[in-house]
């Protein structure tokens, strides 16, 4: 009988331990649940949500590896040269999922030798990004993935949201020139004019 209720009670334990530790991986590792919070609770962030906005100062451009289609190691910098507009999303991502289309219309509107956007996805599988791709018709966005979160990482700054999707521009040298944490229609008259005005653009003052 006791060792019924011992047991019992290491159970209870177990499972209440089991849970704990779901909530806390979910907190850290799901970025819905982490802007939530901070739209909840930092009325500064909030202001800032769905907005392009010039941090100072200019936060590094990360130089984490992520993979391409094909399985091979990339990094931001081969794009120096160019300007370009990181994109990290997900295919769970209800905002990312809005603003696929307009970043793939953007792509087929600017991209080329002064422009790209680099939409990398934080999916497990990159599977899951490219079925994504080929269900909703996005044909002029290249294929990344983040698997390990490394470039999301390196992103973060401090009271700022850090929830999907994070949009980064970056002039020809890599340096940051504006970023943005929500959903956005990358095809607006605002969005087009902000990043035309960049490509037009040779030099940054530091």
């Amino acid at each position: 009988m006791q060792k019924s209720i011992k047991f019992g009670l290491y159970l209870l334990l177990a499972l209440g331990l089991a849970a704990i530790l779901l909530v806390l991986a979910k907190s850290v590792v799901d970025p819905k649940g982490k802007q939530a919070r901070i739209e909840q609770n930092d009325k500064g962030a909030e202001a800032v949500i769905g907005q392009l906005v010039q941090l100072k100062p200019r936060p590094a451009q990360p130089n984490a590896v992520f993979l391409d289609g094909n399985g091979q190691q990339r990094q931001l910098s081969e794009f120096n040269g160019k300007v370009i507009l990181l994109n990290v999303w997900a295919t769970w991502c209800p905002p990312c999922v809005e603003e696929m289309p307009s970043l793939d219309q953007l792509q087929a509107q600017l991209g080329g030798a002064d422009f790209a956007v680099v939409a990398i996805s934080v999916d497990r599988q990159i599977k899951d990004a490219e079925s994504f791709f080929a269900d909703h018709n996005i044909n002029n966005l290249a294929l990344y993935q983040d698997k390990g979160f490394d470039v999301v990482r390196q992103l973060y700054v401090k009271d700022y949201p850090s929830g999907l999707p994070i949009s980064v521009l970056y002039d020809r040298q890599g340096r940051e020139l504006a970023r943005l944490s929500g959903g956005f229609d990358w095809v607006s008259e605002a969005a087009i004019s902000r990043i035309e005005q960049a490509i037009s653009t040779s030099h940054l003052p530091e």
